[in-house]
Formats: structure tokens, C-alpha cells, sequence
């Protein structure tokens, strides 16, 4: 069963990775979109994306997503690798050599962190306590190599547990299909945390292979505003192309009347203080 999870997780990646191939031959049409959205809403964070150590068909670099980051107008970029619990990720000691790395590059301000799996119901994570500790941002997914969907009961408590050990800054994509969740319960635990939750640009792009998001993410959407939880649009850019773009994640945000003050993607200040609160002074 382990291995039918794994082949059916690399033949949904490699459609996923077709998707964001077929996208970058109309990539001028792409940066366009990203100069409006950030003329508009002056978004200047991305909280989620990916490098060649995530093992994720891209040879695209930190430096690579840093001068990306600069074009598309951002001041902060999130790098989020996989944790090694994914394979193909990178290994523990590549997360442990993270804070020895520039923290500023092209004028842009660099986050080091990763993309935790959540392993099993108790919340346990795809890398280690101490290294966690040591990462300046901490995103919390569901992958079937790592967690095969369950119940929704199942697959809320291992998020839910997550939560709570205070490590995660971030719920990311909690809107895959193949994972039913009770969404209420899920942003009430990440309210008592002070945990964000994720808009995925990823998951709302046309073709993307999380399914019909679009539903699940309005219902989180007004679910975070009525218990005031902030929610951070992540590109989820696997390599360069995408860094900065949260077009589709911007016009749900616009359909749903989602108010500004709870999305952090432009209010530093907010998100930083996020971050604080989960880490030891």
C-alpha cells in the first residue's frame, strides 16, 4: 500500500511539474499578473516555495528564488524545503546548515525553513526537534508518501496535534481533496496557537492535482475570519517561475471579501510577530 501512495504521489508531482512547465512558456503573461497583484494589494512576502533540495524536478537554486523574489517586488522570501521524511529531500544535516546562510540577498530578506510532514495523528513531524527549533519558519503538510489520507477525524487530529506543539507557524495547503478534514476544528486549534493557515496558489491553479480547492479554501477562508486567524498566501513555487505569484490565491481572497487585516502577505509586522511567538526569546 505504502508503495501504490508513492507511485500514485510521483504520477500526480510529475502532472503537477507538467502544469508548471506548460505555464513558463507563457511566463511574460505570468510576471504580468504578479506586477498587478502586487501593484494592487503590495503583497511583499511569500511564505511558501521550493529548491533544487526538495527534490522536486527543479535545478533551480536559494540564489536562483532570491533573484526571483527581487524581480517580482517582494521584500521577504520564505524558503521552505521538504523535510526529509519526503523522498528525494534533502537530508537532516542540509536543514541543520540553514542558519549559516546569507540572510539577505539582492536586498531581499531570506527565511530558512522547511515543509514538515505530519507523520502520524499524535503531530509528529518529518524532522527533528532541535532542528526544527532552528528554522525561521515552520510550514505543516499532508503528502501521501509520508501520511496516506485518512478519515477526516484522522487526518484533523494529525494536524490538529501538530498544531499544538507550538512548533508551526503554518497549516500549508489544507485543502487537498484526497484529505477530508473538519475545517472548523482545524482553525480553532491553529486560533488557540497563533498558527497561520495557507492560501496555496499552487492548489488554485488550474489543473493543479489537489483537486477542487477552491471549495475547501472559501470555507477556510470564512472560517478564519470569523475566529480572526491570519492567513498567509504561499506561491508553493517549486524553482523560480512562480516565486511572488499568488494570482489565483488574490482573486479567491477578492471573491470571498476577505478582510486585508488577517492576510499577512503585506503587513511584515504581523507576520514577524507570528513567527516570535513560536520560537524561545
Amino acid at each position: 500500500m505504502k508503495n501504490l501512495w508513492f507511485f500514485e504521489y510521483f504520477l500526480l508531482t510529475c502532472v503537477d511539474y507538467l502544469n508548471l512547465f506548460l505555464r513558463n512558456v507563457c511566463k511574460i503573461v505570468v510576471f504580468s499578473e504578479n506586477t498587478r497583484y502586487n501593484s494592487i494589494m503590495k503583497a511583499k512576502i511569500d511564505t511558501h516555495t521550493h529548491t533544487i533540495a526538495s527534490g522536486h524536478f527543479t535545478t533551480d537554486t536559494a540564489t536562483d528564488l532570491a533573484r526571483a523574489a527581487k524581480t517580482a517586488g517582494l521584500s521577504v522570501l520564505a524558503i521552505t524545503d521538504h523535510s526529509p521524511s519526503v523522498p528525494s529531500s534533502a537530508k537532516e544535516s542540509y536543514f541543520r546548515n540553514l542558519k549559516y546562510c546569507e540572510k539577505t540577498r539582492f536586498g531581499v530578506r531570506i527565511l530558512y525553513g522547511t515543509e514538515a510532514d505530519v507523520l502520524d495523528t499524535e503531530g509528529t513531524l518529518g524532522l527533528r526537534s532541535d532542528i526544527l527549533e532552528e528554522m525561521d519558519i515552520v510550514i505543516v503538510s499532508q503528502h501521501p508518501p509520508c501520511f496516506a489520507p485518512r478519515s477526516a477525524k484522522e487526518n484533523t487530529a494529525a494536524l490538529v496535534a501538530a498544531v499544538r506543539t507550538g512548533k508551526i507557524d503554518i497549516v500549508g495547503h489544507p485543502d487537498d481533496e484526497k484529505y477530508p478534514l473538519f475545517a472548523e476544528e482545524l482553525v480553532r486549534a491553529c486560533a488557540d496557537a497563533n498558527t497561520m493557515i495557507e492560501l496555496n496558489n499552487a492548489s488554485l491553479t488550474p489543473g493543479g492535482y489537489r483537486g477542487n480547492a477552491k471549495e475547501r479554501d472559501a470555507e477556510l477562508l470564512a472560517l478564519c475570519e470569523k475566529h480572526k486567524v491570519v492567513v498567509a498566501m504561499g506561491s508553493d513555487s517549486h524553482g523560480a517561475a512562480h516565486v511572488g505569484n499568488f494570482t489565483y490565491a488574490e482573486a479567491l481572497i477578492r471573491e470571498c471579501a476577505f478582510p486585508e487585516n488577517l492576510l499577512v502577505n503585506a503587513n511584515e509586522a504581523l507576520f514577524f510577530s507570528i513567527l516570535k511567538s513560536h520560537r524561545k526569546p
